[in-house]
């Protein structure tokens, strides 16, 4: 066994798991080899991340431990791979040990151990095992499914038989985080299955960040009336991700802001609230409303039946998210000295996607790019400086989603922009009347180009237009396919051919 022999924390855990996975394949749960190995991973999973979550992930081939990559040293190089190819026959694209994990009873790690090799055998392996887990409340651990890498960045469409568009993946992801939510919102003390659905979500939220942010952006334009403070809350968990990921934040740690960003008003969702109110806390005003559903979230996050370290992460964005960068703001307290980096990125998605909602008190009407200046005027006191240049460098100068009218007469939507660095000119697709009263997809253009890309010059901003005006949603555009709308991926192929 001397491949165990290694003093890397992340090495030892692969390592360590190669072994009890092995070793419980042809032992009785009671043999000293397994139990021995068994002692060695929980202490594994203790020293990586004492108190904490322990996190295995595999991105585009290669391990990650605690958000980065595990670097390969030859005499691991054959375990490390058959622990690659051992994930992915079962369709799993990581594990996450919770704190609990390091503490739990020898018979729940070969319970989950035993799961975790009988789930090979089935058709749907990573969906029958997170079954499995709940069925037999193995809640120490939790799993994260396989990333589509292939599709990234390509903008495929899909066919007969193919897996689900990125496009396809995306609206699902945001219809599942509502029924979460509302789910969460009727059980805050209950079962441990919606916190668990809101962890998943949050790992296809951030595979989204990393891999499409623009498509992220433009499905957060979603507005609906009958579900407002659902669709605020998963259109804030959009937009932080992406802000997250410009500021650098680990996987892991994006993970965590995205549950924090969608549990952020938990205080408002369902009759949570008005169950508060009835109980005679009856409040006095709007300002008193925002600090008053600030703190039921907190109660009602810490009632959540899920582990302690988790809540204690998810109680940030309900207690911040109203608290500005110089502490003003609501709940009015006198304890906090300066807010976590998740209440920070959380303020500005927050009043982002309020003051372009319309839905604000009183009711709001900003385009994307009033409500961007108005945003950078506040930097230093209601917002952190150096994450608002972040907010800009990641949405532009127009937002992604923002209607604009340009100067031959003509009406698009902002989809995307080709460079990280310019954020100046965006790519832009047409809005075409479809003589029903509606729009339909017309031509793409790319507003940076002078030449090749189909944009004529004298073509540019006039000003822009509230959704509003023109009775549609800009995030239905997206939801149809960025293949057919998004210009970026037209552009960039353009370029290619014209380059070879």
């Amino acid at each position: 066994m001397s491949y165990l022999k290694t003093d890397h924390p992340g090495e030892k855990l692969i390592k360590w798991l190669y072994y009890v996975t092995s070793s419980v394949r042809i032992h009785q749960d009671n043999n000293q080899l397994v139990r021995d190995g068994v002692a060695q991973l929980k202490a594994c999973i203790g020293e990586l991340s004492p108190g904490g979550d322990a996190a295995i992930q595999i991105w585009r081939g290669r391990f990650h431990i605690q958000g980065e990559k595990l670097v390969y040293r030859r005499d691991t190089f054959a375990v490390i791979n058959e622990m690659l190819e051992y994930f992915s026959r079962r369709g799993l694209g990581g594990l996450c040990f919770l704190p609990q994990a390091a503490s739990a009873p020898h018979e729940s790690v070969v319970a989950f151990i035993r799961l975790l090799n009988e789930c090979a055998k089935r058709e749907d392996a990573s969906g029958w095992l997170d079954l499995q887990l709940e069925k037999h409340g193995l809640s120490w651990v939790e799993i994260y499914r396989k990333p589509d890498e292939s599709r990234e960045g390509t903008g495929a469409g899909t066919g007969q038989g193919q897996e689900m568009s990125p496009e396809e993946k995306a609206q699902k992801a945001y219809f599942h985080a509502i029924d979460t939510l509302k789910a969460s919102s009727g059980q805050s003390a209950g079962a441990m299955g919606g916190i668990r659905k809101a962890r998943r979500l949050a790992q296809t939220i951030v595979d989204m960040a990393r891999s499409d942010s623009a498509l992220l952006l433009g499905m957060a334009t979603r507005q609906d009336a009958d579900n407002r403070t659902y669709v605020h809350s998963v259109n804030v968990a959009f937009i932080a991700s992406c802000l997250g990921r410009r500021a650098g934040l680990s996987r892991v740690s994006l993970e965590h802001l995205a549950v924090c960003a969608l549990y952020h008003d938990l205080g408002r969702l369902g009759n949570i609230e008005e169950t508060f109110l009835a109980e005679g806390a009856a409040g006095k005003g709007e300002q008193d409303r925002m600090e008053r559903h600030s703190l039921i979230g907190v109660k009602e996050i810490l009632k959540l039946n899920a582990p302690q370290p988790l809540r204690s992460r998810i109680v940030f964005g309900a207690f911040e998210h109203h608290l500005n960068c110089d502490l003003s703001g609501s709940p009015r307290t006198h304890y906090v000295r300066e807010l976590s980096l998740v209440g920070k990125i959380l303020r500005i998605a927050d009043v982002y996607e309020t003051l372009t909602s319309g839905q604000g008190n009183p009711p709001l009407a900003f385009t994307p790019d009033e409500a961007l200046r108005l945003m950078w005027t506040e930097r230093g006191k209601s917002f952190d400086p150096l994450l608002m240049k972040y907010f800009v460098s990641v949405m532009g100068i127009y937002p992604i989603g923002t209607i604009v009218e340009l100067s031959t007469g003509e009406t698009g939507i902002v989809m995307d922009y080709l460079s990280e660095a310019d954020r100046d000119l965006p790519c832009v697709m047409l809005l075409k009347d479809d003589g029903q009263g509606g729009f339909t997809r017309g031509e793409k253009l790319d507003l940076s180009s002078r030449e090749g890309t189909g944009c004529a010059p004298e073509r540019t901003i006039t000003r822009t237009v509230h959704f509003s005006e023109l009775g549609i949603q800009p995030s239905d555009f997206f939801q149809q396919g960025l293949q057919a709308v998004s210009p970026a991926s037209e552009i960039r192929e353009a370029q290619a051919d014209q380059s070879s």
